[in-house]
Parts: structure tokens; C-alpha cells; sequence
């Protein structure tokens, strides 16, 4: 019998580093034994399209419910558009791991998730995409709750077979998962077309589709937190024939990570890539020898510009450099004023002032920390600085 595993979006907390697994149905006794315990996707031979076997062979297939179409959109997006951005979204998590990949079969299996509440039964592809409102999926009469996901798991099922080849006798097998929307809810694409009070649609997909493969949220469970040192900011390197290994408990977590539920889904947020904590979660769930290391929000740059009578221009979601300074130097000469470049870079930056027209600089990969260090410089001659501006490449 299938067992039930739903999990709800939460709606900033500090910003540390470590990444936790959903883990098994009533916790673990640790955060190793959540680690070794925790549901996930199996290797298979063969596809559920072609063979009728749930897992990963032939790729996580996904179908997308004509309800996706129903999504309120303030930038105008369409139907298509909405496609794109969950095929962009599962790119992301697929991105430098030879084994996890995903197939889109909509048409060929009808979307269904076997939920008592809503009266249905069918299991549908192995990830379906819903769009519902409390009428349709009851959580949804919480507006606050933006997006929720339920995977199914079968805990007497043979032992998950591992993409390193080794099998987690432990492990509980997913089988299906089912990433729905809050229809009530307005939603975005283009950041460029961001409205406050609205959501951007990829970064909630790319929490979701973390919690299908079997993530939980960092901040709510911190006990089960895992890292590889407990100190916060460093590479979290998971050993590819021993996942478990050299990992500790550490309830430290990065707030930028996508799988922090609090910051991903808040309106205005928007998310371009996984961080360290993320990528760390998913190849100890999903290891592999054959795991390219992809740089944090590699092809995300921004640039700040300055004009001579302090007048600002800024940049975000450029593919390099070279792009970033030309669109940051555009956004400040709009004004009709010459213009420098401050400062370049793929991470965050901030920008502090004295009232006497001293300044500093800082860039680091956290916007918390590219402010305490812009304000820390700036304030080295002993003026009181304060922060002018900050912002980040990837939101």
C-alpha cells in the first residue's frame, strides 16, 4: 500500500549552510540515519512508458495538467511560456548529473494523483503538474500556502537501487509525485515584470520539484541538517560511493537556498540557480562518480554603475561580464549623464556611504555578507557608512 507524503511550502531566515534529505516517515534516530532512511527515486531498467516500471530508467517522466494554462500572470506569460518554465526548472536539477534526467510524456499519460481528500485514484506520470485552488485541493484555502507537493512511496518495495549502482537497503522507494500550484495565487515569468505582491513561478517550481526527489526545508527540521564540516559558506563535497561520508549534523543552512521554503516562495524572490546546499542535497540522495561540478549561479552576472552626480545603474541575469557592464552602463546613461562602472560580478553586491562622499564596495556570494563587509571598508577611516544599494546576479 502507498503511503502518503505531503509536503507544503513554508512561506528569511539566517543564512548558513547545510542541506537536509524529507527523510523517513517519523524522523531517524539521526541525521546519517535520516540520511540512509529517506525516500528516493530508484535506478531501473526500463521506463514507466515503455515498460510499466516507476523510477529512474529511461528518465523521470512528467506530465503537465491543462490547469497549468488557468495561472493568473501579471507579465502576460502564456500557456506555452509556462511549459518552457517547467522544462527550464527541471533542467536546472538535472544540470552535470548523468543520471537524473526528466521526459516529458504529456498526451501519453492521463495526470491523476491517488489522493482520498479529492475522490482520484490514478497514479498518472511519475511527476505531475497541477494548477488548483481550495475548491479542488483544500490546503489550497490557506492563500499564504503558494505550492505544494506530495510524493508517493512504496517502504516495502525491494531495496532502492542507487545511481552509484549500490543498493539503500533503508530506503523507502518514490514512486510518483505531484507538484501543484495555488491557482488564487498571481504569478510572474519575466523578472523584469515583477509585481510585489506576486510570485515568480519558475523559483517556486524549482522548490517544488526539490521536494519530488525527496528534499525537505533546511530551516524546519535543523537536527537533521548535513554538512561535511559545519562551517558555514564552504563546498558541502559528497563522496560518490559513500554518500554519508564525512558528513555531520549541522543545523546551520544558506538562505539562499532554493529548498529554504521561507525565502524561494516570498513574493518578489526569484531564484536562477541551486545553490551549494542544494546540489549537496541532491547528489547525496542521487550519488554518482559521473557528477560534473557546476558552479553556483554559473551564467548569472550583475553590474552597478554610477553616475557623476550619483545617480544609480544596475544590471541582473546576464550570461557574462562583458553583457552585465553593457546593460549596467545603459540602465545609468539613461539618465543623460557620464557614467563609470563600480563593480562586476556573480554573486551579490553592496554598495556604503559616508555623508562626506566616502564609499566602498563588497561583493560576495550572500547579500548579507556583501553588506556588513561594503560597510565594514567604508568605514575604516572611522565615518559612520551606510548602505546606498544591494543587490544580486540571480534575483
Amino acid at each position: 500500500m502507498m503511503s502518503l507524503r505531503p509536503l507544503a511550502l513554508a512561506l528569511l531566515l539566517l543564512s548558513l549552510t547545510a542541506f537536509a534529505p524529507e527523510g523517513p516517515r517519523g524522523g531517524g534516530t539521526d541525521a546519517l540515519d535520516h540520511l540512509e532512511r529517506a525516500p528516493r527515486w530508484s535506478m531501473t531498467e526500463g521506463s514507466l512508458i515503455e515498460t510499466g516500471e516507476r523510477g529512474l530508467g529511461g528518465g523521470l517522466e512528467y506530465a503537465v495538467d491543462d490547469s497549468v494554462c488557468e495561472i493568473k500572470f501579471v507579465d502576460d506569460s502564456t500557456c506555452d511560456e509556462v511549459f518552457a518554465a517547467i522544462a527550464a526548472t527541471l533542467r536546472i536539477w538535472e544540470s552535470g548529473h548523468p543520471d537524473l534526467r526528466f521526459v516529458n510524456i504529456t498526451g501519453q499519460v492521463k495526470t491523476g494523483f491517488p489522493l482520498a481528500v479529492t475522490g482520484e485514484r490514478g497514479q498518472g506520470a511519475e511527476i505531475d503538474f497541477f494548477a488548483q485552488d481550495g475548491n479542488t485541493f483544500p490546503p489550497f484555502h490557506n492563500l499564504l500556502t503558494t505550492g505544494y507537493t506530495m510524493f508517493y512511496e512504496r517502504p516495502e518495495a525491494d531495496a532502492v537501487r542507487l545511481t552509484n549502482g549500490k543498493e539503500a537497503p533503508f530506503a523507502a522507494r518514490i514512486e510518483s509525485a505531484d507538484v501543484r500550484v495555488n491557482a488564487r495565487r498571481c504569478y510572474y515569468i519575466d523578472p523584469a515584470k515583477a509585481v510585489p505582491t506576486c510570485l515568480h513561478l519558475p523559483s517556486v517550481l524549482l522548490h517544488e520539484v526539490g521536494h519530488a526527489l525527496g528534499l525537505g526545508h533546511p530551516e524546519e527540521l535543523p537536527r537533521y541538517n548535513l554538512d561535511t564540516d559545519a562551517r558555514p559558506q564552504t563546498p558541502i563535497k559528497i563522496d560518490c560511493a559513500e554518500p554519508s561520508k564525512n558528513l555531520v549534523a549541522s543545523p546551520f543552512f544558506d538562505g539562499a537556498a532554493v529548498m529554504v521554503g521561507r525565502d524561494v516562495q516570498g513574493p518578489g524572490r526569484s531564484r536562477r540557480g541551486l545553490t551549494a546546499d542544494d546540489v549537496a542535497g541532491r547528489d547525496a540522495l542521487y550519488p554518482s562518480c559521473g557528477i560534473v561540478a557546476l558552479a553556483r549561479f554559473e551564467g548569472q552576472w550583475g553590474a552597478y554603475a554610477i553616475s557623476t552626480s550619483r545617480r544609480d545603474g544596475r544590471a541582473q541575469f546576464q550570461p557574462d561580464e562583458a553583457a552585465a557592464r553593457t546593460a549596467a552602463l545603459a540602465s545609468c546613461q539613461a539618465s543623460g549623464e557620464r557614467c563609470e562602472i563600480v563593480a562586476a560580478f556573480n554573486g551579490c553586491f553592496a554598495y556604503a556611504e559616508d555623508r562626506e562622499g566616502g564609499a566602498a564596495q563588497a561583493t560576495s556570494p550572500r547579500s548579507d555578507y556583501a553588506r556588513a563587509n561594503a560597510v565594514l571598508a567604508c568605514g575604516k577611516t572611522g565615518k559612520v557608512c551606510k548602505v546606498r544599494t544591494d543587490f544580486c546576479a540571480f534575483e
